[in-house]
């Protein structure tokens, strides 16, 4: 090899070398602005959830001293903004979220009873002494988490950084963030959170509230359950394998099976849910072949007198929607879905949360109001289709005895609309929107 050869090859390894350096520092300095703009981003979340949290406190001390019905009900709106934009900040931030019940409890139930108590005052009831004591609760309470986020902004502010990851976590086996800390310690400021009794849907007796179903069923053994699990995949036990044990709401034996998850309730040996674990990639069965199927399935299961409301195809299942009904009228609250799966006709999920938790004999509802004079409430724009008695469930966990009508307007919206037969007042108002994959609600 000559000098000059020598030299040329030494030459581009030298430039072979400073192409590698400059790429190097070019990924350098693209990594320090990404890390720059993430940091950028948690803080300014950091800062939105610490004003939030201040507003909140503002908020529920005046509150405290509102008499009329339109400051609650100014007060009430400020907070459901400030506890909504509150939970997505926190969902911004990188940091354990299933450790945060307690948080986000608290930021439910300091708007829904600002809510509760406005509704009060504009129907012309006062306050009582009890229910601003449950806002001084509420207000010591948003003080403390407030101060435990105003720290963590403050040692922001002084240099300190979301994106190092110095901590160690037993949870994932890596480095977190010191904030991840910071706030499962805030969150023991919840620790001993009060019991809020009112009417609304965050409120303690709705969330926690007992399945009816399961009150006085009796107890169940594993096998038993096993048993129950495979008849509801239509195999055998052998085929059926127990993984897990549930302990919350709905007690349930958990069970898998190939393309399954089966969960079974500890109590009267109910399908409390089927999860497919498959992919569905083909439809060639018929939408009302698949409705059939589901009727007939939750018969096999045990699940009768429900009847169809509607249902809608996605990713090739086809969930149907079904309410219990005693000949008479409907009961909403009473739910089921059911999965069929459209390629081979067979089940593919199954949920029934709604009707273990809510059905029960109920008692004979007042009807103050004909079918007749509802009709006269009725707009003017619509035409009644047809008329059906039922029940249904409102968000703070009680129930109301409706007639719903399934009107069409000129413009050829078909709508549902819910009047309480004791009150007379309209309930709720659905779309209804039909699709090639089925019927939806909006």
């Amino acid at each position: 090899m000559t000098n000059r050869s020598i030299i040329r090859l030494f030459s581009f390894a030298l430039t072979f070398v400073a192409v590698l350096a400059a790429y190097a520092i070019i990924g350098n300095n693209q990594s320090r602005a990404y890390k720059a703009r993430l940091e950028a981003n948690y803080e300014q979340s950091l800062t939105e959830l610490s004003e939030c949290l201040d507003s909140i406190e503002t908020n529920l001390t005046k509150s405290a001293y509102a008499t009329t019905p339109t400051m609650m009900a100014s007060l009430s709106e400020d907070l459901y903004s400030e506890c909504s934009t509150a939970k997505d900040a926190i969902s911004q931030l990188p940091i354990d979220q299933m450790n945060l019940s307690g948080t986000y409890k608290f930021l439910s139930q300091a708007s829904d009873y600002a809510s509760y108590l406005s509704d009060k005052t504009q129907n012309g009831t006062e306050i009582s002494e009890e229910e601003f004591d449950n806002l001084e609760k509420l207000l010591k309470y948003a003080k403390a988490y407030a101060d435990s986020v105003n720290k963590m902004v403050e040692r922001c502010n002084n240099g300190g950084q979301i994106t190092d990851n110095e901590i160690e976590s037993d949870f994932t086996g890596g480095k977190i963030s010191s904030i991840s800390l910071d706030f499962t310690q805030a969150e023991e400021t919840f620790s001993d959170y009060p019991t809020l009794v009112y009417d609304g849907p965050f409120a303690d007796a709705v969330l926690n509230r007992k399945p009816a179903v399961l009150e006085k069923a009796v107890d169940i053994s594993r096998d038993d359950a096993l048993n129950i699990a495979a008849k509801a995949v239509y195999t055998t036990t052998d085929k059926i394998n127990y993984s897990d044990e549930e302990n919350g709401t709905i007690p349930c034996y958990d069970f898998t099976s190939s393309g399954y998850k089966i969960a079974v309730t500890k109590k009267g040996g109910y399908v409390a849910y089927i999860i497919g674990t498959s992919q569905v990639d083909s439809q060639r069965i018929t939408q009302e072949n698949a409705v059939n199927i589901a009727s007939a399935y939750l018969e096999r299961l045990g699940y009768d007198n429900m009847v169809e409301t509607y249902y809608a195809v996605q990713d090739n299942v086809c969930i149907v929607n079904y309410a219990y009904s005693n000949g008479s009228t409907i009961y909403y609250a009473d739910l089921i879905k059911v999965g069929i799966s459209m390629s081979d006709g067979k089940i593919y999920s199954l949920e029934a949360e709604g009707f273990l938790t809510n059905h029960k004999t109920r008692g004979t509802y007042s009807v103050n109001v004909s079918e007749s004079d509802l009709r006269n409430k009725l707009s003017t724009r619509l035409e009644v289709i047809s008329a059906k008695s039922c029940v249904i469930p409102k968000d703070n966990g009680k129930e109301a005895p409706c007639i719903e009508f399934h009107c069409r307007s000129g413009s050829g919206d078909e709508v549902l609309i819910y009047i309480n037969t004791e009150t007379g007042e309209e309930e709720n108002i659905l779309l209804l929107l039909y699709s090639d994959n089925g019927t939806l609600t909006k």
